[in-house]
């Protein structure tokens, strides 16, 4: 291992930051507003964007825990903290969608029939457990961004196994579930890479687990600087937009490939584009992602309610007022609601209920 390079957790900011920017397409690739925007190849294949999610988590969980499960008890308080981390938003937006559903129950809002379908109640119980996408329901259900929580939940489970039975070679191990859970994407999942509720714990454990193995491999590689770095990040980023905006098909699946360079090339911090995801905007803006993530689907959920209430989509499919710089404004609007709602669950929410769980997997560490 390189000594140069410390092996204490770290906060990759520039990496974070990516991660905002990423939330922020997947919020366009579903926000129903014909504006000028929407029909970008980068947006209509912004589903993609997601597997960054998993290549990331998989690098920094990692670089943050591949030293410190050393028996049962690390790996239980390791599996109370990641749920920590994603549960109690998850669970709040849950309950905002029940909600939902009891109004439109009440009020016999009636374009589609209450707790039927996608908003059945038995799926309650599965989105609770966080297994509402391993492969036991017909489609997705409630929030339906929130599959790859459960994806992630199924990685993590794995992930301490394997650090538990083999500390040594669990990268390698990890490396050949990815392949496996590549090639089953490839073969079996419908729409390849835009699998959810179906294969996307294979789609999950192909990222994430290659994203354990770059950890490895980073820890022990020189890394480049100057303007070498700063080539090497706009190489990187032009071409994963090039691939996203054209990809289509079975070869989706190499997407993930491209995020693992992605993360490679930041994860080093050392060229100019770096230092512009470096800044506090930006960093902010990916501390709010998760928030971002979970609670953009409610909120379009509910305007597309008002919207066919209001008769604000004459095709059926898109919002239109008839104006495509008003649509425009419109979706601006919309996403400056979303983060601002978001940035309310993360502050109200999501850090409370991690610095509790922390609080308190802290008291039984000393314990």
């Amino acid at each position: 291992m390189n000594s140069t390079v410390s092996t204490a957790p770290r906060r990759f900011e520039a990496l974070d930051s990516l991660r905002g920017i990423c939330a922020v397409l997947v919020v366009m690739f579903h926000m129903p507003v014909a504006s000028h925007w929407r029909d970008w190849s980068l947006v209509q294949h912004g589903y993609l964007f997601v597997d960054y999610f998993f290549v990331l988590s998989g690098f920094v969980i990692a670089h943050a825990y591949a030293e410190r499960l050393k028996t049962a008890r690390d790996a239980g308080r390791f599996m109370v903290r990641r749920l920590g981390r994603v549960w109690p938003l998850h669970v709040l937006m849950l309950g905002a969608f029940i909600g939902l559903e009891l109004v439109r129950l009440w009020f016999h809002i009636d374009f589609a029939t209450p707790f039927t379908r996608d908003r059945s109640v038995e799926a309650i119980f599965a989105n609770l457990l966080l297994v509402q996408a391993w492969h036991i329901l017909p489609s997705l259900t409630w929030n339906g961004p929130a599959w790859t929580l459960s994806a992630e939940v199924a990685c993590y489970l794995i992930f301490a196994g394997l650090v538990l039975v083999a500390p040594k070679r669990f990268r390698w191990i990890g490396a050949v579930l990815a392949i496996v859970g590549g090639i089953m994407v490839l073969m079996f999942a419908r729409r390849w890479m835009n699998t959810t509720y179906d294969f996307a714990v294979p789609r999950a454990v192909y990222g994430f687990f290659l994203g354990c193995l770059l950890q490895g491999v980073w820890m022990r590689i020189p890394r480049l600087t100057g303007w070498a770095a700063t080539a090497l990040e706009v190489a990187t980023v032009v071409a994963i937009c090039l691939f996203i905006g054209w990809a289509e098909g079975p070869v989706t699946v190499a997407v993930t490939l491209l995020f693992i360079g992605v993360v490679w090339v930041f994860a080093g911090e050392d060229g100019a584009l770096s230092r512009v995801l470096d800044h506090p905007a930006l960093v902010t803006l990916g501390r709010w992602s998760f928030a971002i993530y979970m609670v953009h689907m409610f909120l379009l959920t509910v305007m597309l309610i008002i919207a066919r209430k209001l008769h604000w989509m004459p095709g059926g499919r898109k919002i239109d007022f008839g104006s495509v710089w008003i649509n425009d404004l419109f979706a601006v609007g919309m996403f400056g609601l979303i983060v601002v709602v978001a940035v309310a669950a993360h502050r109200l929410v999501e850090r409370p209920a991690q610095k509790q769980i922390d609080r308190w997997t802290a008291v039984k560490r000393e314990a």
